[in-house]
């Protein structure tokens, strides 16, 4: 039997390749005679540049940047052939202390200045697991673009709260040439009650006053853009950075799986597979709207492949052939997270049951 395991993370425990090594493992402790491989995926959220460092046996290369809060961090760009892969998250990520009025997206147009600066032009840039809701703007203000105040003074980190004061904006001395292809696992629009500021502000510690403010910010910002953004399908990504770089950048926007099935050939590798594995740390009435096993067990479908999703937990959900909860009656929810290589090896053991 030829099994293809491609999880996602379970999101604060494992990453996607220690959940596909972990039931590799398993797996092989009882049957020797099977071929088992796993592939590390993402939808364009956490781990995505991980993923197609592992999928394009890609090198990693650190510089300093600055954090969502201004302060000095190491974080790297992934680099094979021609490309860069920069992760959203690895420099404006969220952080345990939440404020998002106060938050930057700078050090993410840092990371591409540095990419472009080692001679990467076509950067590939996953989405997902911000903790700003900066339209972009501190992106493209480390990049060169320029916001001013109403006085006319020269905002050199645009945060959050700066959005609402912006009173001009100017390309004119910006890094070029950047061809973009933006990752993502959202659908949002920039602004509105679909938009990055309604939707994912609270979440990164917004109030509700805060969410209007940031998200009257957002359609401000874009009335400067040369390029309205306004129904961008995913411009809302990572708190608006894809809307911001979109606007004066253009390039394509796409799934982060859809990026990453490209590189991996994944449809091939599931039509050559009699079972596939699949999974994620929780899988529940959102997984339905798209996530990665949702994805991974249609596709198994159509190509008449069974399918099992093993997940740390599962909420009201019927997904492929088989489903497997790492937390069940006999299995309390802190035990598992704490435990969950162990749990995870384990239960394993029962997808060929």
């Amino acid at each position: 039997m030829k099994i293809l395991i491609i999880p996602d993370s379970y999101k604060g425990s494992l990453s996607s390749k220690q959940v596909g090594e972990i039931i590799k493992h398993s797996l092989e402790e009882d049957n020797q005679n099977l071929e088992i491989s796993a592939l590390p995926f993402s939808d364009g959220g956490e781990g995505f540049g991980d993923c197609i460092c592992e999928i394009c046996k890609g090198n990693r290369l650190y510089t300093n940047c600055h954090n969502i809060f201004g302060e000095r961090i190491k974080a790297p760009i992934i680099t094979f052939g021609d490309t860069a892969v920069i992760e959203t998250a690895s420099a404006s990520g969220l952080l345990k202390r939440k404020n998002v009025m106060k938050a930057s997206s700078y050090g993410t147009g840092e990371l591409i200045k540095f990419a472009v600066s080692q001679g990467f032009s076509d950067i590939v840039l996953g989405l997902g697991g911000s903790g700003c809701c900066d339209g972009g703007a501190g992106a493209l203000a480390a990049l060169g673009a320029d916001f001013y105040d109403e006085s006319y003074k020269r905002i050199s980190t645009p945060r959050g709260m700066d959005l609402n004061y912006i009173f001009g904006f100017s390309v004119r001395n910006i890094v070029k040439p950047i061809h973009f292809t933006y990752g993502t696992d959202v659908e949002n629009e920039y602004y509105g009650k679909n938009g990055a500021a309604y939707v994912f502000a609270p979440q990164k510690g917004a109030n509700d006053a805060q969410v209007k403010e940031l998200d009257e910010g957002l359609k401000r910002l874009n009335a400067f853009f040369k390029n309205d953004i306004s129904d961008i399908k995913g411009s809302g990504a990572a708190g608006g950075i894809c809307g911001g770089l979109y606007s004066v950048y253009g390039g394509n926007i796409k799934s982060g799986f859809d990026i990453l099935s490209e590189y991996s050939q994944l449809e091939s590798k599931i039509m050559e597979s009699d079972l596939i594995i699949t999974g994620e740390g929780k899988t529940d009435a959102q997984t339905l709207m798209g996530k990665l096993p949702y994805k991974i067990s249609g596709l198994a479908a159509k190509y008449g492949k069974k399918c099992v999703v093993i997940s740390g937990e599962i909420e009201d959900v019927t997904l492929g052939d088989k489903m497997i909860s790492l937390i069940d009656e006999n299995t309390p929810a802190e035990y598992a997270v704490e435990n969950a290589e162990k749990v995870l090896f384990e239960k394993a053991k029962f997808i060929l049951k």
